[in-house]
């Protein structure tokens, strides 16, 4: 599990909630700097979550688990609904958190070493597939994932395209995209003196996902994508 004293994210989410201090996480990337995260964002409201997110959510079915829950604002709503659901997070302080907030079934855990049960629906949001960390990655959590997901259950995912990150106003590509997949990233995320080791990030685009989904036996479905080439899609066990 994620340490206190390893964990940023962690640290501002347990602050802000106990504490009313609102000082941002701030994040670095292989392709960008000096970029702050609210925290205040991470607790927001059905209310003010984006169309994407409140779409993810009324697809929502069945048992439910919401990896990577964070500060547990879409666990939450889930349960105000009535919806059976288990927030998991690797994170001490997060858990702890939404615990706090009134969030039923909170485990401390990350998904490769949680034990399998049946879930209806798996829940990815704030490209929480990310965790996969590449392309490769993603075939093997994808196989891996399939023994939490009952049958005809579902997983439903968010990421984002980053191929116009790297293309010039004429359309053109500044970098070789060929040498490498432009979605592997490197996060680099810290919070007052609390600096996290780098760690690896997917931002998969839907075509590589719909290749890496069907050969290990998920159909996949496109449900949403918004102006910024981020998009949200239902991956239904075969």
């Amino acid at each position: 599990m994620l340490k206190k004293e390893q964990d940023p994210m962690g640290q501002a989410i347990y602050n802000y909630f106990h504490h009313n201090d609102e000082t941002s996480v701030k994040v670095d990337t292989s392709i960008t700097e000096g970029e702050e995260l609210s925290v205040s964002y991470l607790f927001r409201n059905h209310e003010l979550m984006p169309l994407l997110e409140k779409k993810a959510l009324k697809l929502c079915r069945g048992k439910v688990l919401d990896v990577g829950a964070g500060a547990g604002s879409h666990s939450l709503h889930l349960q105000q609904s009535g919806i059976d659901v288990t927030a998991l997070d690797i994170s001490e302080l997060s858990c702890d958190v939404m615990e706090a907030r009134g969030i039923d079934k909170v485990v401390c855990n990350d998904i490769w070493n949680f034990k399998p049960q049946d879930f209806d629906t798996v829940l990815f949001m704030m490209n929480g597939i990310g965790l996969v960390k590449n392309l490769e990655g993603l075939k093997l959590f994808l196989q891996h994932i399939r023994q939490f997901v009952s049958p005809g259950g579902q997983m439903i995912l968010d990421s984002s395209d980053l191929k116009y990150m790297y293309e010039d106003e004429q359309g053109g590509a500044w970098v070789n995209l060929a040498s490498d997949y432009y979605g592997n990233l490197e996060y680099s995320l810290s919070y007052k003196d609390c600096v996290a080791d780098t760690f690896p990030w997917l931002f998969v685009d839907l075509e590589r996902l719909e290749i890496a989904a069907k050969s290990s036996g998920w159909q996949v479905e496109l449900i949403y994508r918004d102006d910024h080439f981020h998009y949200l899609a239902r991956l239904t066990k075969g």
